[in-house]
């Protein structure tokens, strides 16, 4: 099928009712005119490679030539860009297609996806459930078929929870493997760009066009793979539970070595939040304070309270939370000692939508939850990939991560475990 028909295709099925609040901004008859050019390199046999042609949709946040970067806000004028984000420019001369920027949670702070000036997503699996954020429009275009492809950002679990909530694949890399230039940031010692993704071809696909590192070509099956205990987990709901228990005894059976036990780094990570707070709300005032006041009534009011609850600004605990996030690194590569961790994407399926909406203290909970397992994997710099996995259901996911800088062995090895994973939707079922 050519370019040209795919664009039409995906265009027409983003306009349709349910595909309401997927995108903030396209320039259609730009993206045609790159259908064609990719159609014409392909009539001369001189593809460009295996994203030629390709519908990439890109979140709000990152800058798009000629449109506003508006990071799903209206309380603040964003000019059009004078250029694409290094990314974006990676990505086109590979042939791939920007498709427009996505829509998403205000400023990306959210861990549920709901935008209420642009609309929210829907979650493709189920529309009555939040869709997950904040790269809630890149994973609902993906999920509804609108494209195969998305570049969001993930400070926290921005990639990997909305992934897990559609039923696709997220990945947060080590920071630096991608430039992150012209994005607009929210916690600069956090913020990385993801690739969100149908399948894993396509998740290998981006990080082989966008990684400033080389591939990695590591054997693809790991000494072991450790499954945190619930002590370094936390709370998890029993259906997850259950799913990650399934999951082991599966790759058990095929000759994997899986060990339950604790990982003390996770579990440090949430005493030091719980004594500190965390890096992104340590960094998120200041940041977003250089586009708009913390108190502007424009702003989402689930954004403006999260915002205005991280102040005043600590200087000391933004110290000591980057001496730990340093010394539990450390602690973690030690602990690992090449292994992987496996562990659910979230700890529950995704709340109801009409719960909430409106009730700002079931929203900060619920948004919290969502971001309790991404968030320490964030923290600690591990590469961490989310996998659907068992039944085709909101929440049904599950995480491979490894030690900060091992993401070609993480993909590799991930390559090696997806299929077992798919093939639990139909043993469950």
């Amino acid at each position: 099928m050519s370019a040209v028909t795919r664009l039409a295709h995906a265009l027409g099925r983003a306009d349709q009712p349910d595909a309401a609040g997927v995108f903030l901004r396209r320039d259609d008859a730009g993206l045609y005119k790159q259908a064609r050019q990719a159609d014409a390199r392909a009539a001369k046999d001189m593809s460009l490679g295996a994203l030629d042609g390709q519908l990439v949709v890109i979140k709000g946040n990152i800058a798009l030539e000629n449109l506003p970067t508006t990071a799903g806000s209206v309380s603040f004028i964003a000019p059009a860009e004078p250029t694409d984000a290094p990314l974006v420019q990676k990505l086109k001369s590979c042939g791939a297609i920007p498709m427009g920027h996505a829509n998403l949670s205000e400023f990306a702070y959210s861990g549920l996806g709901l935008n209420p000036h642009f609309g929210t997503p829907r979650n493709a699996l189920d529309a009555n459930l939040a869709p997950g954020g904040s790269s809630s429009g890149c994973a609902s275009a993906i999920a509804l078929g609108i494209a195969d492809l998305a570049i969001g950002t993930d400070s926290s679990g921005s990639t990997r929870v909305p992934a897990a909530y559609q039923g696709i694949y997220g990945y947060r890399p080590t920071m630096g493997r991608y430039d992150a230039s012209g994005i607009l940031p929210l916690a600069p010692s956090l913020d990385t760009p993801g690739p969100m993704a149908r399948d894993l071809f396509g998740i290998r696909l981006l990080d082989t066009a966008l990684a400033q590192t080389e591939r990695d070509t590591s054997a693809a099956k790991p000494s072991h793979i450790v499954v945190p205990d619930r002590n370094s987990l936390g709370a998890i709901a029993p259906a997850i539970s259950a799913l990650l228990y399934d999951a082991m005894r599966r790759l058990r059976a095929a000759g994997w070595h899986v060990h339950v036990r604790p990982v003390k780094a996770l579990e440090q990570v949430r005493s030091t939040f719980e004594r500190y707070g965390t890096l992104v709300a340590a960094e998120a005032p200041s940041t977003l304070s250089r586009w708009t006041a913390l108190d502007q009534p424009a702003l989402d009011p689930h954004v403006r309270r999260r915002l205005q609850a991280a102040l005043p600004a600590n200087p000391d605990n933004t110290r000591q939370l980057h001496a730990m996030r340093a010394a539990l690194k450390n602690d973690l590569c030690e602990d690992l000692n090449s292994g992987f961790v496996l562990m659910p994407t979230v700890p529950q399926p995704p709340p109801r939508l009409a719960d909430i909406a409106t009730n700002r203290e079931r929203f900060a909970r619920e948004s919290a939850r969502a971001l309790s397992l991404t968030m320490p994997l964030a923290f600690l710099d591990m590469p961490s990939l989310a996998m659907p996995a068992g039944p085709k259901l909101p929440g049904y996911s599950l995480t491979l991560a490894a030690a900060s800088g091992r993401d070609g062995a993480l993909l590799a090895t991930a390559e090696a475990m997806s299929p077992l994973l798919c093939d639990m939707r139909t043993e469950l079922l």
